[in-house]
């Protein structure tokens, strides 16, 4: 995980962070599952994107 997006991670209180890990951990087996491709792992306004060459960000 890039350490900014740690980082954020790390910000939100424990019950939240569970949850966004489990979120994070579907979306790469997704994106693994389909072929995808390299997941992009960044911040947008603040928040946690997920983004493939070939798609839109979530």
């Amino acid at each position: 995980m890039d350490k900014v997006v740690k980082d954020r991670f790390d910000e939100y209180p424990k019950n939240v962070r569970i949850r966004l890990e489990e979120l994070r951990n579907l979306v790469f087996q997704i994106v693994s599952e389909l072929d995808l491709g390299d997941v992009d792992e960044s911040l947008k306004w603040g928040e946690p994107s997920y983004s493939v060459k070939t798609g839109s960000p979530l």
